[in-house]
């Protein structure tokens, strides 16, 4: 069994960030993660598409590209086994997030976020077949997706979007929302935080509503002012 179960979607930015932070740890220590997708198209497509666009008209595309995304996850977790997706998110999420720095604006980030890109350069970085990338419009494979999905959520008790991180295969925690990887020490110290919480059966919530806009090389002009965004 995995110390960590990562519930993942590659076009939540601070999604992105908590991971950056769980490969510190990774870089320090024997931290055996198992990462795992969690769609937020799947997860809102109760929602009507017209009341998702009040966030942003280009807010419902945007997780139809994190869909994609995770249907060339689940292809390639199933054809190359669950070690590949570490490093397979990785690749993914550096084509948005390590993209060229756009306006401080939500509006231009979110442009850069539902544009259709090609898959392709990560599927070699990860030295996967590139044919991976037409399984991006395969819809066949929504239905696992979406009971992987509703796993998370329902481990977290509901109500909950991206990052999951489940300590026991039983029990999970929405978070933590970071708006910046810590490093060294204080990444480990932070893990050692929320893995105890996780842990410990008890425990239900913390909350901060307050949060920053997260930090990205693509968001680099975003970063760190107050978002509505969660």
């Amino acid at each position: 069994m995995p110390d960590l179960e990562f519930f993942f979607d590659p076009i939540c930015p601070f999604c992105w960030v908590t991971s950056r932070w769980v490969v510190e740890v990774q870089s320090q220590r024997a931290l055996r993660v198992e990462w795992r997708p969690l769609s937020l198209a799947l997860l809102n497509e109760e929602i009507s598409y017209e009341e998702r666009k009040k966030a942003s008209p280009e807010y419902p595309d945007s997780h139809v590209r994190g869909l994609e995304m995770l249907r060339v996850v689940h292809a390639a977790r199933q054809a190359h086994g669950s070690e590949v997706v570490g490093d397979l998110y990785t690749a993914l999420g550096e084509l948005v997030w390590d993209a060229d720095p756009v306006e401080g604006t939500f509006e231009a980030v979110m442009h850069e976020m539902a544009r259709k890109r090609d898959l392709t350069p990560a599927l070699r970085e990860c030295g996967l077949p590139v044919s991976l990338a037409d399984v991006a419009a395969d819809t066949s494979r929504d239905a696992a997706l979406r009971d992987e999905t509703f796993e998370a959520v329902d481990r977290c008790g509901g109500g909950v979007g991206t990052p999951v991180l489940s300590f026991d295969g039983k029990t999970a925690l929405f978070g933590p929302v970071i708006d910046e990887p810590p490093s060294g020490e204080e990444a480990e110290d932070l893990y050692d935080a929320v893995e105890k919480l996780g842990r410990w059966p008890g425990f239900a919530e913390l909350k901060r509503s307050a949060r920053s806009f997260p930090v990205t090389r693509l968001s680099a002009n975003l970063a760190r002012t107050d978002t509505w965004v969660r």
